[in-house]
């Protein structure tokens, strides 16, 4: 979206005047402003006021928080994707869980975030104290409050994820000013989440109810992030002395998501866009679309760069050849999908095979097969594929990050309701099973479709390309197999979904490549069955479900550790899934297990470019 981030882009040329975070290299007592927007006469406008508030919402573009590292870098490596072997270039280090306190990557997300923190202190001390904002006209007041409520929101949302990365963390509520003792200690995280909590309400009252236009949260958006941050709050963290623990008051908490989450779904606002794959199709070329997508970080940049725009659908995308004359830009994939979560799709799942990519694509668009090397599977629902390719999207691209879709609060309220009733009541299982049914296509209606080769033809020189048209559905896509100049085999990547007749298939030589005669059948599937969860499951067996249907619904949309921490599964996740994988290659390059420590790795370290200026952090976190 260009509404909100071309906002953004105005507003970088006044805040290249502030400063960069609390968390200064300079001495420990000092502070380098907000200086511009601190000056007496700023402050003074809506305009002015508004030109703050988007200064909040910035830092979401940083490659340091949404645009690179949170979601891609900091989620991995889990029991469903991995980052590429090796150690060099040195971010890699973070998701193989060689991270030290000396890491440069991880002291710019804390300083972006503690930024962030500091901006939106300054918004809110600031805007109650304009005059417009007691005696301007009723507009303007309602324009003012929302921005009150944005930056409280905010500011709630960035000490919970500096919370979820490293726990205890330094705490203030008040914008930095020249001369300001910023030797912070380490402030327990539950007093932090009681303060997050607070603002998160306070900011959701003052938020508008009506579905946004652009990136800006509404009221409902901010609810569901509490939600979430609820959840982090009644699960388990890792604390100082090395243990694993969650509150014993924990369900409170799951109280406080199960309101936010009735409030959001009771505001009628939201549903499911029947076709999952629509979903990321639409993020790809940038298409909002507020009624699937609840909260997202903005990253559109407008002139051509490798800096300030998302990794989304390059760095986690099928490998893609590029030249002068591809239709495509390069990928930088450096995300792979561990085989053994491919293997825990159910047959009809849709979600998988869109998902998950068998396949790289050659400089004309065209896909390779990947089937007889499952190690470098890789993401696919932002494949070059489906994105825009502008001149601007060649390298990075301006696809947004999502951080809160519909369908996590549904799976949420599955969860939520499923914990404090003891066992799944009726809502639990109609919230998990709206999220099936979409994931099966049963909205959709139709029949995926399968092939069958019927002749292999004669002189084939170079595996001939495999496509589908007509029949009414999409997505179907295939690869064949040659042998002695005969295909001997035509391999479906994707069955595809809601094709209400067999579809034509074509097999077409490139470029100088020779055969002919080739030809096959292609049928339609009968549908799928057991989509909804069997009934009376057991509050063990149902969870189980939520957790397994998580994974496979939000795929590498930077969840999933989280989600493993807070259920304090995370270690031994990561070493089943290594063992698995060995016996599926001795080689497999999934080597997480050889470096992970349960009791230290739920956690990042504190940075010591912190710790150099801030005596008063006196430990970091555990065996770092």
């Amino acid at each position: 979206m260009k509404i909100l981030t071309s906002k953004i882009k105005t507003c970088a040329l006044a805040t290249a005047l502030m400063a960069a975070s609390f968390s200064s290299c300079k001495k420990a007592t000092e502070a380098n402003p907000y200086s511009y927007f601190t000056t007496a006469n700023f402050f003074s406008t809506v305009g002015e006021a508004q030109l703050a508030t988007t200064g909040v919402y910035e830092i979401m573009k940083y490659p340091s928080t949404y645009a690179w590292y949170v979601p891609l870098i900091y989620d991995n490596d889990s029991d469903i994707q991995f980052i590429s072997d090796g150690v060099t270039p040195d971010w890699r280090i973070i998701p193989h869980y060689l991270g030290i306190p000396e890491t440069p990557f991880l002291y710019e997300t804390w300083s972006a975030f503690y930024n962030g923190i500091d901006r939106a202190n300054l918004v809110i001390d600031r805007i109650p104290k304009m005059d417009v904002y007691n005696s301007g006209s009723s507009d303007q007041k309602a324009a003012l409050n929302r921005m009150l409520g944005e930056a409280k929101f905010l500011r709630g949302f960035y000490y919970s994820e500096l919370v979820r990365l490293w726990g205890d963390v330094p705490f203030k509520l008040k914008n930095s000013e020249t001369g300001d003792n910023l030797k912070l200690p380490l402030t327990d995280r539950y007093q932090i989440y009681a303060q997050i909590i607070k603002d998160m309400q306070e900011g959701a009252d003052l938020l508008p109810a009506a579905l946004p236009t652009d990136e800006r949260v509404n009221k409902f958006g901010a609810k569901a992030i509490l939600a979430r941050v609820a959840l982090a709050a009644g699960g388990y963290s890792l604390r100082a002395d090395g243990t694993m623990q969650r509150p014993a008051d924990y369900k409170t908490y799951y109280q406080l998501a199960q309101t936010q989450i009735n409030e959001v779904i009771g505001s009628g606002l939201y549903a499911l866009n029947p076709d999952y794959s629509m979903v990321f199709k639409n993020q790809s070329i940038q298409k909002f679309e507020p009624k699937e997508s609840l909260f997202e970080a903005g990253v559109y940049t407008s002139t051509l760069a490798t800096t300030n725009q998302s990794s989304y659908g390059t760095f986690n995308a099928p490998q893609t050849a590029g030249s002068t004359t591809s239709p495509y830009g390069t990928t930088q994939n450096r995300c792979f999908v561990t085989k053994t979560f491919y293997d825990t799709f159910k047959d009809g799942d849709l979600r998988r095979d869109f998902s998950i990519a068998k396949y790289s694509l050659d400089a004309s668009g065209n896909r390779l097969s990947l089937l007889t090397n499952n190690r470098i599977w890789a993401p696919a629902k932002w494949s070059r594929e489906y994105q825009n390719n502008s001149n601007l999207e060649r390298v990075n691209t301006n696809i947004n990050t999502v951080l809160m879709r519909y369908s996590d609060v549904l799976l949420m309220r599955a969860e939520v309701e499923n914990e404090l009733n003891g066992g799944p009541n009726a809502l639990a299982y109609e919230a998990i099973n709206t999220v099936r049914r979409r994931a099966y296509g049963q909205a959709l209606g139709g029949s995926r479709v399968n092939v069958t080769l019927s002749n292999g033809g004669t002189g084939y020189t170079a595996i001939p390309v495999i496509k589908f048209t007509g029949g009414g559905g999409s997505d179907a896509s295939a690869v064949a197999t040659i042998s002695g100049g005969k295909i001997t085999a035509i391999t479906m990547l994707n069955n595809g979904f809601a094709y209400t007749s067999a579809p034509a298939i074509t097999i077409t030589n490139t470029g100088t490549a020779n055969g002919s005669g080739a030809t096959a059948t292609v049928t339609l599937m009968a549908p799928a069955t057991g989509v909804d969860l069997p009934a009376a499951l057991s509050q063990s067996a149902f969870f189980q479900a939520v957790q397994d249907e998580r994974a496979w619904e939000l795929c590498f949309e930077g969840t999933r550790k989280a989600d493993l921490i807070r259920w304090n599964v995370l270690a031994d996740k990561i070493k089943t899934t290594q063992a698995a994988l060995k016996v599926i290659n001795s080689v497999y390059p999934y080597n997480a297990a050889n470096n992970f420590v349960a009791g230290k790795h739920e956690l990042y370290p504190i940075p010591q470019n912190e710790r150099d200026v801030n005596s008063g952090i006196t430990r970091n976190n555990p065996k770092y």
